[in-house]
């Protein structure tokens, strides 16, 4: 018998199973939006790939807060409860978590291989280690050494806390999208519909008309062949309060053992991504710069993230 374990996002509906020997195979990924719930969607995937039920065992992540024994997705309409989990997978004591506390309990088995670092010196292994990713939103959770030589996860919803502007141009922008949307979190920028904001953001402030609606893709593509004032702008921006908000959670954390992006966004962006600016932001905190200087930054380049939290979750059940 094989362990379930799913990563479920607010456009992706990722799945795979956990062989008794350790292996993650039949990974399959799916639109989250063709599933009214996540039944459906596990017997769909048992169908797919000849999986059989029950399942010795499942661990789901999903992009939203734990709430007791249930998540209501942030995203999309999907609302998963414990007791649902069961009764779909057969599993008798699911694990239900925060998508980002499957990331930061992968943290600690990352090999060089799964990384590209960004600036800073060598991680501290007493310390916290943080994970933030943009995506669909910004997701952002830790894990602490916990001193018996295993690893406790804090998950939270640091994605949305308030975005702060460091320069003019950057308050022009938080105040415009203060009159558009009221609360400004660090997620409405900081996120692939967050870049499209900012883009559409950067084109009210200048006066722009624009022919259509722009996509995070697009825009991406647009500003790394630097065929677009707007586009580069905007992904500097990006850049820069990524920076910025990693610097923030790593003194609030303590961070020591270093800070790692996830995500579907920079990682895509490969070499396109301006790491030096990144840095340049991540440690640019007055008197703090000295304390933010040695902490290593990490682009992650691994594909099964999430599987890898999950398994190591079932691994310890």
């Amino acid at each position: 018998m094989t362990a379930l374990l799913a990563d479920i996002g607010g456009t992706n509906v990722r799945f795979a199973t956990l062989t008794d020997d350790g292996r993650i195979e039949a990974i399959e990924s799916w639109l989250t939006a063709l599933y009214p719930d996540i039944g459906s969607a596990v017997k769909a995937y048992a169908d797919a790939t000849g999986a059989t039920l029950p399942f010795r065992a499942a661990a789901i992540c999903a992009a939203g807060p734990l709430m007791g024994d249930r998540i209501d997705l942030t995203n999309c309409e999907w609302k998963i409860a414990r007791d649902e989990i069961a009764k779909a997978t057969g599993a008798r004591t699911p694990t239900l978590v925060n998508d980002f506390a499957a990331v930061a309990r992968a943290l600690p088995v990352l090999g060089r291989g799964d990384l590209t670092q960004i600036g800073g010196g060598a991680a501290a292994d007493d310390a916290p280690k943080l994970g933030l990713g943009p995506g669909t939103g910004l997701g952002v959770a830790s894990t602490v050494p916990d001193g018996h030589g295993g690893w406790i996860v804090m998950p939270g919803e640091g994605g949305h806390i308030d975005l702060a502007p460091t320069n003019d141009r950057e308050i022009a922008v938080v105040y415009q999208l203060i009159r558009d949307y009221g609360h400004v979190s660090v997620e409405r920028v900081l996120s692939g519909p967050g870049l499209e904001t900012l883009y559409l953001t950067l084109a009210a402030l200048d006066g722009v008309k624009l022919p259509s609606k722009p996509v995070a893709q697009d825009i991406a593509k647009a500003a790394h062949a630097k065929k677009d004032a707007l586009a580069v702008e905007a992904v500097s921006l990006f850049t820069g309060w990524l920076g910025s908000v990693g610097g923030d959670l790593a003194l609030a954390l303590g961070a020591r053992g270093g800070v790692y992006i996830a995500g579907g966004i920079v990682a895509q962006w490969g070499a396109a991504f301006d790491s030096k600016f990144f840095r340049h932001r991540f440690e640019a905190k007055g008197r703090m710069k000295a304390f933010l200087a040695p902490i290593p930054c990490y682009v992650i380049t691994a594909k099964d993230l999430a599987f890898r939290g999950l398994a190591e979750m079932v691994r310890a059940a």
